[in-house]
């Protein structure tokens, strides 16, 4: 079994024509994890949980080392393909978490494929409209106020970039943010979302950052509401980014997924 000193192995699948990059740690049931709407932390935070599961980290079409696709119009186009990528590594049922745009996804998925999804975690999901706590129009944020609206603490971004970033770094940031806009310029969120969360019907763990300025904490209660079987667990002083921000996290999924 790894331990938490695993580290990821790199693959490239050429799914539909587009190259897409999976990192995989760890033995066990899968475990696959869908990011959010960038890469620029990595996902190193995650690896803990390759002592106890096969973890799976697939970057979208146009994020970090996979290849762009201009076709993708919403995330449903996500969904598909990340189904495709499941289907060629071979992996059936497995254990689902997503963060923000990924937790979007990762709900959409269940509304397909739940049959496949033994547990989900869903961590600051984007994707539900709520009027009264509307989600932060990520392309409204003035750049150099970005980092701020993303974490309570800025050194989560230490070493995972220079100062002043070069301008591969921004080339690599204006890439990736093309790519959120294909699917979040219009709108970001599904208005029929909160119609088919009732499908969500395996065991389902929500949580979310008290000081999240991206997904507001307000909209954590609605989609518990909206979920059958599920439980939902704060984190005070946290923002949007909270796997990165705390290690409480990482550990209340891998304590979600063994139970």
């Amino acid at each position: 079994m790894a331990t938490a000193t695993a580290s990821f192995k790199e693959q490239h699948l050429d799914i539909n024509g587009v190259d897409t990059a999976v990192f995989t740690a760890g033995q066990g049931k899968p475990l696959v994890f869908f990011h959010g709407a960038g890469t620029v932390t990595g996902f190193d935070k995650l690896l803990p949980l390759a002592s106890d599961f096969q973890l799976i980290v697939a970057h979208h079409p146009g994020y970090g080392k996979s290849a762009d696709d201009t076709s993708v119009s919403d995330i449903h186009d996500y969904v598909r393909h990340h189904l495709d990528v499941l289907d060629r590594l071979g992996v059936d049922t497995f254990i689902l978490a997503g963060h923000s745009m990924g937790g979007w996804m990762a709900s959409t998925l269940c509304f397909y494929a739940g049959n496949r999804v033994e547990k989900l975690i869903l961590c600051s999901p984007a994707g539900l409209r709520d009027k009264a706590h509307p989600t932060t129009d990520l392309f409204s944020i003035p750049d150099e106020e970005f980092l701020g609206w993303l974490t309570t603490d800025m050194s989560i971004f230490e070493g995972h970039f220079e100062v002043p970033p070069t301008p591969a770094f921004l080339a690599g940031v204006y890439r990736e943010n093309t790519s959120t806009a294909r699917i979040m310029w219009d709108r970001n969120y599904d208005p029929k979302m909160s119609k088919w969360l009732h499908r969500l019907t395996m065991p389902t763990l929500i949580l979310w950052g008290e000081n999240d300025r991206i997904v507001p904490i307000e909209q954590a209660a609605v989609w518990k509401g909206l979920i059958p079987d599920s439980t939902l667990k704060t984190f005070a002083n946290t923002g949007h980014l909270l796997i990165d921000e705390k290690t409480e996290v990482v550990e209340a999924i891998r304590t979600f997924a063994k139970d």
